[in-house]
């Protein structure tokens, strides 16, 4: 492998630690780095991001209080601001399959694990940065979403280096499947999986069959990868998607709170299991999933609005069978504060609010107050700034508190 030359590129280190961040800096003037910016939390790093762009960046996973490396690499593949030219190298000084597990789910280009010493992590980052020289065309079409001259391009590079085969012909297939090519990407995967048990193959065909309607099939493979590779949890979500179209929402139910006791901190899978929950009505695990995708929302860039009105919503349900318990009162009057101070200026956030909150004391049977917020609202609804309650709402509360 030639010697990288490190000059010139931009490198980005994000680490909360001064004697770690000292140290990795160092190492990286030493390799010949010579533009290194620094972040110490995740938000600054996403500001660099937003205003330069970088070659390298190496993140540590743990960054203190505030969003973990993990919630950060979610946010700027969601927010596509790195682009798939760049490198992004996860550094973790922990290995609980928890941290594994989550971090995967983003793809890191790699990952390196502390204590390391400068020449394990100078040859993990020219490793790394010879292969993204080497699939810089089929990059930037990725990048452009341009799936037909990514695969052209991925075509070449696998031509010139039989090494990055694997790599090339995931995202062929893959590209293949944006482009609703599915046949042909179910004989590529098939045709990889003849020579190599690549779980990303085996991945790719149980996709395949599932975007072509073959649900059975598409249940056999997904099954298959769950139990060749507990590693793939994306897997169980995909699953639970063809037990949702099969109308078994149990078993859906119970395919998700296996993925989650596998990879907690993925808050669309939380808001999944909760909605399916839900519509079981299963108000406790609803509540229960609600209320782990509020906590993780904090620093996800999924922070909505939905998350915490669904919790509150779970709530009200639990109460329909009766008065909350004081813990979870505790959990409503929480969330709800959440509700009032970010997303309270919406009309139909502030009704269902409302509507969730007057459940809850008329459970309690406290009508007075049920009827206080009742008059709030309508006054609400009158200035322009609430929505109305629905008709079947109106004569419910008419009735429980008798205005």
């Amino acid at each position: 492998m030639a010697q990288q030359d490190f000059s010139k590129k931009k490198a980005l280190l994000i680490e909360d630690m001064a004697e770690a961040r000292i140290m990795q800096r160092k190492m990286l003037t030493d390799f010949g780095f010579t533009s290194i910016d620094i972040a110490m939390k995740a938000e600054t790093a996403i500001e660099l991001l937003r205003s330069k762009s970088f070659d390298v960046i190496l993140s540590d996973y743990n960054l203190g209080n505030g969003k973990d490396g993990q919630q950060l690499l979610e946010e700027v593949r969601h927010s596509k601001l790195i682009p798939n030219t760049a490198t992004y190298l996860m550094v973790t000084a922990e290995t609980s399959i928890e941290m594994v597990m989550g971090a995967i789910e983003y793809q890191p280009d790699g990952y390196i694990t502390k204590p390391f010493s400068q020449a394990v992590l100078q040859r993990r980052l020219s490793k790394l940065l010879e292969t993204k020289e080497r699939l810089y065309k089929v990059n930037v079409a990725l990048d452009a979403n341009n799936f037909e001259e990514a695969i052209a391009a991925a075509k070449l590079v696998m031509k010139k280096y039989p090494s990055l085969i694997g790599k090339c012909e995931r995202i062929i297939g893959e590209s293949l499947l944006e482009i609703k090519e599915y046949k042909k990407a179910l004989s590529l995967f098939n045709k990889t999986l003849k020579s190599r048990k690549m779980p990303w193959a085996l991945f790719g065909k149980a996709k395949s069959y599932f975007l072509m309607g073959e649900l059975e099939k598409a249940e056999q493979n997904f099954r298959q990868l769950m139990l060749d590779n507990r590693f793939f949890v994306s897997a169980y979500d995909w699953l639970a998607k063809i037990q949702v179209v099969q109308g078994k929402s149990e078993e859906a139910q119970a395919t998700l709170i296996e993925a989650i006791g596998r990879s907690p901190k993925n808050i669309l899978r939380q808001m999944e299991l909760g909605n399916i929950s839900m519509s079981l009505s299963d108000s406790m695990t609803a509540e229960m999933s609600f209320r782990r995708a509020v906590f993780l929302a904090k620093y996800s860039c999924y922070n909505t609005a939905d998350v915490y009105l669904k919790h509150l919503e779970s709530l009200a349900r639990i109460s329909d069978n009766g008065p909350l318990l004081p813990r979870q009162k505790d959990n409503f009057d929480s969330t709800l504060k959440k509700v009032h101070e970010s997303f309270f200026d919406d009309p139909d956030n502030k009704a269902k609010a409302y509507s969730y909150e007057i459940d809850i004391y008329i459970a309690d049977n406290d009508k007075s107050t049920a009827k206080q917020i009742f008059e709030a609202w309508i006054s609400e609804v009158k200035s322009g700034s609430a929505t109305a309650p629905s008709k079947q709402q109106s004569s419910a509360y008419a009735k429980s508190f008798g205005s």
